[in-house]
């Protein structure tokens, strides 16, 4: 009964930690650009109403994802890629768009790119519309990834190096997820044209400075994300059902 316990435990424990705890965002900038956004100018509190799990994604039934990118506030907003990359290898990577296309930084954005998947019988494969670049990865789930002038970074905490300050819980994480709730409505262009931020929808905000040397305000690169789900990553999915099998097992035993 005790190792049913502890595995239940861990099992949840992980579950629990891939879900993960709100990052502390340390400056107005990344609040004060979407409140600028949000009819009423008041969007979500961005260190309380992160959504999570974050790190892994898949493309839901339309098979096709617009992204947007809102805006930049950063200095590397010249130079900086977002894209997406394969779980197995993260230098397999299909680049969405660069920061180029924004412009100058401190300004909202209007470019698009499409990101639509593909399956195969070599693989999954995925392409850009807008673009024209397209590969193949190991499967139909990827992370998301930020070039910066400072690394390379990934949805995935865990593979981002760098150690933060204590007063940000020493974070690997330089991408933090707002989901839509169906009420909320934003115009990403800047202007009065505002739409309903619905629940297929989130806004990714980056940090794109390495960690501990950094601003931790996640404004660098925000872009908003359509027809995409985030899902928990298979090792934790495993651990979890590990546990819940152990629990009733002994449940099972108990009756008898």
């Amino acid at each position: 009964m005790k190792l049913t316990k502890t595995l239940l435990a861990l099992s949840l424990g992980a579950f629990a930690a891939t879900a993960g705890a709100n990052t502390t965002v340390s400056t107005n900038s990344l609040q004060n650009g979407l409140d600028a956004l949000t009819e009423g100018g008041a969007f979500y509190d961005v260190n309380n109403d992160q959504y999570n799990p974050d790190e892994v994604w898949q493309i839901t039934s339309s098979g096709a994802s617009v992204n947007r990118l809102i805006f930049e506030f950063a200095g590397f907003e010249a130079s900086a890629q977002f894209g997406i990359y394969d779980l197995n290898d993260t230098n397999n990577r299909l680049m969405i768009f660069d920061g180029s296309a924004c412009g100058t930084a401190d300004t909202t954005c209007t470019p698009q790119g499409n990101l639509e998947l593909l399956v195969d019988g070599a693989g999954y494969q995925f392409s850009t519309l807008s673009g024209g670049g397209s590969a193949t990865f190991s499967s139909d789930s990827f992370g998301y990834y930020l070039s910066s002038g400072d690394g390379t970074f990934f949805s995935q905490s865990a593979l981002n190096a760098g150690i933060a300050d204590a007063n940000h819980n020493n974070t690997t994480d330089h991408m933090i997820a707002f989901r839509g709730d169906d009420a909320t409505r934003l115009d990403i262009n800047g202007g009065t044209s505002y739409k309903t931020f619905n629940s297929g929808e989130f806004i990714l905000a980056w940090e794109d400075l390495m960690f501990p040397n950094s601003d931790y305000d996640y404004s660098d690169f925000v872009v908003l994300v359509e027809s995409v789900l985030p899902v928990p990553e298979p090792g934790t999915l495993a651990l979890l059902g590990l546990g819940l099998a152990g629990l009733g097992a002994a449940r099972r035993r108990q009756k008898a």
